[in-house]
């Protein structure tokens, strides 16, 4: 289906990729930089409030999870393995957790969020919010009943509780 619709042979396809795996590992890994979301946080926090900005950041990074969740489950049924996926600093995952560690990292330079590992953090807010659609739609858990606003708000809200400047 893939080659007709690029409007080539099979044996054209995979004289490109080689496998299957190939293809789906290329279908699935676009450049990061090419995501308006990259680009907002490529640039670090801005004078806004910083709630705000991850609020911002958070509901991009849901919207994207709710595309690569249903994408990652097909591989797995595919019996692809993440470590094929992930085996390379292209990624997008490795490159999206890196720009928000930066983003972080200088959200904590300029004192706008308390010390801690940008990384583990960054690692953490994105597993809240993958945890939603995997939630939904591996498991068919629809228990929550708010909406992805309603939730990256209150996900926000959580986490700022915990890394806002103290205040003397």
């Amino acid at each position: 289906m893939i080659a007709k619709r690029l409007g080539m042979s099979q044996a054209a396809l995979f004289k490109r990729f080689g496998t299957k795996e190939r293809l789906f590992i290329a279908a699935l890994t676009r450049p990061i930089r090419d995501n308006p979301l990259a680009d907002l946080v490529s640039a670090g926090p801005s004078d806004e409030p910083i709630r705000d900005q991850l609020i911002m950041i958070g509901s991009g990074i849901l919207t994207v999870m709710r595309r690569v969740v249903p994408c990652m489950a097909m591989l797995h049924a595919a019996g692809f393995t993440p470590k094929s996926y992930l085996s390379h600093e292209k990624a997008p995952p490795i490159q999206g957790r890196k720009l928000l560690a930066g983003w972080l990292q200088a959200a904590m330079d300029k004192g706008k969020i308390r010390k801690a590992d940008p990384m583990v953090m960054a690692v953490g807010f994105i597993g809240m919010l993958k945890a939603r659609p995997f939630r939904e739609i591996i498991l068919g858990d629809h228990g929550l009943q708010c909406t992805d606003e309603e939730y990256v708000t209150q996900l926000v809200d959580q986490l700022w509780s915990g890394i806002a400047p103290e205040t003397p």
